[in-house]
């Protein structure tokens, strides 16, 4: 459970400053760790300690139900695709996003700052340049969760 409380304590709460060159953001881990994206350390076990093996594992599986659930139901209200008829806001430069990525551990999801958008022929954002704390990436729309509160 320490692991989901990590996931959930390392999304802002405040808005996110404008300057492209500050890309850390206030988190409760930050207020409560002074450090953001805190690691969880795997578990260390002998085979004589049956028990405590058997309590991580169902942790484990308790925390692997919650990351498909958090991706399953809470990432795609991040990511709303409405249809065509409406028209909606795109991705802007300064937003802060979280980039999907496959064969990452669950909650290692890196936070960016949008650095640049790329427009299709239509006039609407289909892919950005995106700085994260190690590099700029570039990504399809359909891999970044625009954080709420980031077009504060």
């Amino acid at each position: 459970m320490a692991e989901v409380e990590k996931i959930l304590n390392d999304r802002p709460i405040t808005p996110v400053s404008d300057d492209p060159n500050d890309p850390s953001v206030l988190t409760p881990n930050m207020l409560l760790l002074m450090k953001s994206n805190s690691c969880i350390p795997s578990g260390i076990f002998k085979k004589t300690d049956i028990y405590a093996r058997r309590w991580w594992k169902q942790v484990q599986y308790l925390a692997n139900v919650f990351w498909r659930r958090w991706i399953r139901e809470y990432l795609p209200t991040l990511q709303m695709r409405p249809k065509w008829q409406r028209p909606n806001t795109d991705i802007r430069k300064g937003d802060i996003v979280l980039v999907a990525e496959v064969n990452v551990q669950r909650g290692q999801w890196p936070l960016g700052r949008v650095t640049e958008v790329k427009v299709g022929r239509d006039g609407h954002v289909r892919s950005c340049v995106v700085k994260t704390h190690k590099s700029e990436l570039v990504r399809p729309i359909t891999k970044l969760c625009l954080l709420e509160g980031s077009d504060l």
